[in-house]
């Protein structure tokens, strides 16, 4: 089944919620009739399926609505179509082996740890892609510019993630060399080694795949929804679309994204940046294109592309220095009409991120795309960011509050992740706390202010002692940093999330707000545009203040809920009440 229905997932979420907290089966978000389920997805991405899951889980339907916190979203390329690839069309990929092999051999599970982190010999600088989208197939071809990076070792083989069971590969050069396998690269099991030697300082590696969107029903990677094709990629989906190094402390400019489809069935292309230039193919044929640019560098998992039939709204925001940017939120043509809040949102977003923190946007244009099968509740790529439509669509006849207030703060935290998360990203997926408790802290804040801080701080207490207290008191209990992992799916959990949350709120409690505004500012000038790890995050903050955060980071390596035991004293003749705490 390529997409878990409303129904399955309305009634699993409430038993997955209860078993393993919400965060430990993903993001769990509600409106209405309608739960999206990003945890079950993975589950179902993995090869469990529906059946396996409901099989797993006592069925029960959820009583109240979680909140917000808890709930945790051509000139360069010749045309694809006339590529002359070796062998034709039909010719047989050059990972071809490797993917008869992989069918018929069963992999044995591959634990990470965080202790093996290894920086890249080189990384990607720049990449430039062309989409040429095509019913049944849709042909990639890239473009990846190398430098060495000096935080590696030149000497080692450059390892690019792919999945040979949706990419085939078709050609691969390097500085208009063909490579030779064996000689200049080797294939393996979900990776194309390029030997050490054959890579320049400088050089070009030049891929051609094909892919089959509509075969993809692990819905990561590039895939057809109903009359769309959108992509996903967090945490690991873009080796589902071509071979790169799929991990995000490489950050790349991704100068120059050209998409091309037929235009009366897609007639809106769209992905990450700015929109530089688009038109018709010269051939006449009735296809259509459109190339964007994104000037700040970002890792793989922010990449995204769509292309449909889409309506819209259309609005614009000044920013705080005077820069005008577009906004344009799409949906299906039938919700058109209940967009309106998401944009009023938004906007009220943008500006409380300059009020708060003095963070602008950065580009031309933000976009919002809703989609009704989308298979996570939203996701933060940059400029483009892609909700399900519970978290954008709010029709002011059937609307509840709640709906309005979901709404408000999902669009809130995708937002904010332009600068916590997208600007400056994880050096690993054993970070991911660093964007995530980042950002629930930030939205927290902000549907405070835009409604009433203390009733926001006590619902976020009631979901993280109902969900998160649950997680971490049973055999799901873990850091908010782990130690190890062996399917990242796994991590987007309450304790990841939500208690992540509280780890900041403590910086702020410490610090006081103005103590934490100044390690916020120091943490951008010193990273901007960099993937960096918690203590960089922790060591901002007491550099920007002159204060021993030292034993603070226990709180990064420690699972449970802290214990606390306290005695008071009451003297009865100076009138003073005395209470004694000890952890």
């Amino acid at each position: 089944m390529r997409f878990a229905t409303a129904a399955i997932i309305l009634a699993l979420s409430s038993s997955l919620e209860s078993m393993y907290g919400t965060k430990a089966f993903g993001i769990v978000r509600n409106r209405g009739n309608r739960m999206i389920a990003k945890g079950i997805s993975s589950q179902v991405n993995r090869g469990l399926g529906l059946a396996g899951v409901a099989a797993a889980a006592h069925v029960t339907t959820p009583s109240t609505c979680p909140s917000v916190s808890a709930l945790y979203s051509r000139g360069l390329f010749k045309s694809p179509s006339s590529l002359q690839v070796r062998g034709g069309s039909s010719s047989t990929a050059l990972n071809s082996a490797v993917a008869e092999k992989a069918e018929t051999e069963a992999s044995a599970p591959v634990e990470y740890f965080r202790k093996d982190y290894k920086p890249l010999p080189h990384i990607v600088q720049k990449i430039n892609m062309d989409f040429d989208i095509r019913d049944g197939k849709t042909t990639v071809v890239s473009e990846l510019h190398f430098q060495p990076n000096s935080a590696g070792n030149q000497e080692d083989d450059m390892i690019l993630d792919g999945d040979e069971s949706c990419v085939k590969l078709l050609e691969l050069s390097m500085d208009g060399k063909e490579l030779v396998e064996g000689t200049d690269y080797e294939l393996a099991h979900q990776k194309l080694i390029l030997k050490a030697s054959a890579i320049k300082p400088d050089s070009v590696l030049r891929t051609v795949v094909e892919i089959v969107p509509e075969d993809n029903t692990q819905l990561s990677g590039l895939y057809k929804s109903g009359p769309m094709y959108c992509t996903q990629c967090e945490a690991m989906g873009f080796r589902r679309i071509t071979y790169y190094p799929d991990r995000p402390d490489n950050m790349a400019v991704f100068e120059k994204i050209r998409i091309e489809a037929d235009k009366e069935s897609y007639p809106i292309l769209l992905s990450n940046g700015n929109l530089v230039e688009s038109g018709v193919t010269e051939e006449g044929d009735g296809r259509h294109y459109a190339v964007w640019s994104d000037p700040f560098p970002k890792p793989s998992y922010l990449f995204c592309t769509v292309a449909g039939n889409l309506g819209s709204i259309k609005d614009s925001y000044t920013t705080a220095s005077g820069r005008k940017v577009d906004l344009e939120v799409f949906s299906e043509k039938e919700n058109v009409g209940k967009l309106d809040y998401a944009m009023e949102s938004l906007k009220r977003s943008m500006k409380w991120d300059e009020d708060k923190f003095g963070l602008e946007y950065d580009l031309d244009v933000y976009n919002i795309v809703a989609v009704n099968d989308f298979n996570m509740g939203a996701m933060e790529n940059k400029g483009l960011n892609v909700f399900n439509t519970a978290y954008v669509l709010a029709d002011p006849v059937t609307a509840t509050d709640t709906d309005y207030e979901l709404v408000e703060g999902v669009i809130g935290h995708e937002y904010f992740h332009n600068w916590t998360g997208n600007r400056v990203t994880c050096q690993d997926w054993f970070q991911l706390t660093l964007k995530e408790g980042l950002t629930v802290f930030r939205d927290q804040e902000f549907s405070g202010d835009m409604g009433s801080n203390a009733v926001k701080r006590i619902e976020d207490v009631k979901g993280l002692r109902g969900r998160q207290f649950n997680e971490d008191a049973g055999p799901m209990s873990h850091p908010i940093r782990p130690e190890s992992y062996i399917s990242m799916d796994n991590f987007y959990t309450a304790t990841v999330y939500s208690k992540g949350a509280e780890v900041i709120r403590m910086y702020n409690t410490l610090l006081t707000s103005e103590g934490f505004r100044k390690g916020m500012d120091l943490y951008f000038e010193r990273h901007d545009g960099s993937a960096v790890t918690c203590d960089d995050f922790r060591a901002a903050m007491a550099d920007a203040n002159d204060f021993d955060l030292e034993q603070f980071a226990l709180w990064y390596s420690t699972p449970g809920t802290p214990t606390l035991t306290y005695s008071s004293e009451y003297n009865a003749e100076t009138g003073v009440f005395s209470l004694n705490l000890s952890q």
